[in-house]
């Protein structure tokens, strides 16, 4: 039986098809400027908000802004990885490798943490929607891949249980006359 992406590893993938190219052209253009990304006003405003955090002068300000950078950039490759381990596992028809979603999970909570948070402080209202719109992105992904693994979860203990009860009934033939009566008792 061929194996389909459920829903947690598809919502996953789009997740990430929408991140990798926005965060990394983010990134990398940030990091190429002579102006270390601050003539993007998301950019600048995190940067100052980190460098009046931990009280940095102009040099930490600009080593903020380049780490601020590279964090994004990392995750855009993170999602690059995911990709490439979800398009393998739907061509070959396998279980996604829950170690690399858990960790894309991870570092893309913590980067839209570290870069939603202080543009939801700002009264620049095109700012705080692209914040809030990321943030709500990588929250929803990480709510359905947690409900749908508990569900899984729950799944397996159940038919754990079935098979057990089924084998204790072929053990024991008297059992199987009992379970109609637990049946209606438990209904009751």
């Amino acid at each position: 039986m061929r194996w389909i992406p459920r829903l947690g590893p598809a919502n996953l993938a789009l997740v990430a098809i929408y991140f990798m190219p926005v965060w990394g052209r983010e990134a990398v253009r940030a990091l190429r400027s002579p102006y270390n990304g601050f003539e993007d006003r998301a950019h600048a405003a995190v940067a100052a908000y980190f460098r009046d955090l931990f009280d940095f002068g102009l040099d930490g300000l600009m080593r903020t802004s380049n780490v601020l950078a590279a964090v994004k950039l990392v995750a855009a490759a993170g999602f690059v990885a995911y990709l490439i381990e979800f398009s393998r596992a739907v061509a070959v028809g396998r279980e996604i490798d829950r170690t690399t979603a858990d960790g894309v999970l991870v570092l893309a909570a913590a980067t839209v943490l570290i870069w939603a948070v202080p543009l939801l402080r700002l009264d620049d209202p095109g700012l705080v929607r692209v914040a809030a719109t990321q943030l709500m992105l990588i929250a929803g992904a990480v709510v359905v891949t947690t409900v749908e693994r508990h569900v899984e979860q729950t799944a397996s203990v159940q038919a754990l249980s079935d098979n057990a009860a089924a084998e204790a009934t072929s053990a024991n033939p008297g059992l199987a006359t009992a379970e109609p009566l637990l049946e209606r008792q438990r209904a009751a």
